[in-house]
């Protein structure tokens, strides 16, 4: 019986330990469960308030896009191209310089379309130069389904912006914003004719500010925004906008490898946008500074040389024949570190500051020279019309230029040309216009310009100064540089 017992009381204190655990553990799930539950419902209010966010963030979007796109128009250009018959193809650059025949060329209509940005109720739109130039009929497409034709006012291929005009009422105009306050990182978006679809709206981030050597054309002046938000052909003109629904640029250019979309856009600041058009619809062209100087940055080695401490500034590489700096105090070696007290960073900045000041005001350079501070006072000349990226409107063409006379656009060699030349001077032919008669002598893009009626030309001020002595029905003859091969070309000064 004693054992009997024992057995009993052991059984009964076992059953106790087991339910008191089991009891410790329902307690504590019970608990667990209640935590889980109440810091649920601490997440609950979070996740509705960040959803609540993204929806107020999306419908800002939305918003913008309804309020910008009325702003954005179609652009078509219509003009006459010379089409090859026949064409094969042709590796890069071997067109330049020989290897294949010259194929037989037939005018064709062309049509481009873009985009342009109302700025004004009396009909003044934004656009890129590229879009419009050489254009005989642009057609411009409201988002109401208006077409009307227009007038071009004036074009700045230095800085790929034209102002053209339409004569219509109700216009929405789209107001500028201040892009020298726009951060890298800060939201924009993209509204243009993408593709040729119209009122496309994209977004994106300022990915970088300030950028150059964009535009592939020598003498530009540029500044741009990038941005990732999408830009694809067709999307030229359009406008950038912040999220206040304010222009802060003009859609220009991409980088691209494919001709498509890579996530680098490029666009025209507002800022400078609204100075050009404002200079066009005054003027109906651009004037900008001039000093007579080539001009190059500084590195570390050329600064020590000179005694300078640092690499800020330009320095005069070359002074030219007929422009201001020759009748100055400037010399050769002169680095310009200031213009009127204000800091001169590189060169570009230095070409940048006195194009923005009107011809024939004085102006005062800070110049370090042989490690001494000096100050040079200098009226500014007037940029040449024979450059060949100067400004040009509709009443000022490119057809008044002596060179374009004979049917051809030149240029100075640039570092990109440079390698193909890499043995003596000239000009490089940068356009050679259909119908001309340089095009019937078969000059090509490219072609090397080495001897003008037997002179040697070095640069673009040479060759213009040169052809500039010829009269209207006077032959001239040419010696030209196509790759390894040289030869005379003859061309008589057509009748204005």
């Amino acid at each position: 019986m004693t054992e009997k017992r024992k057995l009993g009381g052991l059984a009964a204190a076992a059953l106790l330990v087991t339910g008191m655990v089991l009891g410790a553990l329902f307690i504590s799930n019970w608990d667990a469960s209640v935590a889980e539950r109440d810091a649920y419902r601490s997440i609950t209010p979070v996740v509705a308030a960040d959803q609540r966010s993204l929806q107020d963030f999306s419908e800002t979007f939305a918003t913008i896009a309804e309020r910008v796109k009325p702003s954005v128009v179609l652009i078509e250009s219509k003009r006459t191209v010379r089409q090859a018959q026949a064409r094969r193809f042709w590796r890069p650059f071997e067109e330049f310089f020989g290897g294949q025949q010259q194929p037989d060329v037939q005018p064709r209509p062309f049509s481009g379309v873009g985009s342009g940005v109302i700025v004004s109720e009396d009909g003044y739109i934004l656009t890129n130069n590229h879009v419009v130039e050489d254009a005989e009929k642009l057609t411009v497409q409201l988002i109401d389904e208006r077409e009307v034709e227009a007038e071009i006012i004036g074009l700045d291929p230095r800085t790929d912006l034209a102002v053209i005009k339409v004569d219509l009422d109700e216009l929405s105009v789209l107001p500028f914003g201040d892009s020298d306050k726009l951060r890298v990182g800060e939201w924009v978006m993209a509204v243009g004719n993408p593709l040729g679809r119209n009122h496309t709206v994209t977004a994106g981030i300022v990915s970088a500010k300030g950028r150059n050597r964009v535009l592939p054309v020598d003498g530009s002046y540029e500044n741009f925004i990038q941005t990732d938000a999408a830009i694809n052909p067709g999307n030229s003109g359009g406008a950038l906008v912040d999220l206040e629904g304010n222009l802060v640029g003009i859609n220009t250019a991409i980088a691209t490898r494919t001709g498509g979309y890579q996530g680098i856009g490029f666009a025209v600041p507002a800022n400078m946008a609204r100075d050009i058009m404002t200079r066009l619809v005054e003027d109906g062209r651009i004037s900008r500074g001039y000093l007579g100087v080539g001009i190059n940055d500084l590195d570390d080695v050329v600064a020590e040389s000179m005694g300078l401490d640092g690499t800020d500034g330009a320095v005069i590489s070359t002074i030219t024949d007929d422009g201001p700096a020759r009748d100055s105090d400037l010399q050769i070696e002169d680095v310009i570190v200031g213009v009127d007290g204000v800091d001169v960073e590189n060169s570009d900045d230095l070409r940048k500051r006195i194009a923005s000041i009107a011809p024939g005001t004085e102006v005062e350079l800070d110049v370090m020279r042989d490690g001494e501070p000096v100050t040079v006072a200098i009226e500014l000349g007037e940029l040449p019309d024979g450059d060949p990226t100067r400004t040009t409107s509709r009443e000022d063409s490119r057809e008044k230029s002596p060179a374009s006379n004979l049917g051809i656009d030149v240029m100075d060699i640039s570092r990109e040309w440079s390698r193909f030349y890499e043995s003596g001077s000239g000009v490089v032919i940068a356009q050679v216009r259909s119908g001309s008669e340089a095009e019937d002598k078969n000059l090509q893009r490219g072609d090397l310009i080495r001897e003008v009626n037997g002179e040697a030309v070095s640069s673009v001020q040479e060759f213009l100064g040169i052809v500039r002595q010829f009269e209207a029905g006077q032959a001239i003859r040419f010696r030209i540089q196509r790759g390894n091969t040289q030869f005379l070309v003859g061309l008589r000064i057509p009748e204005e």
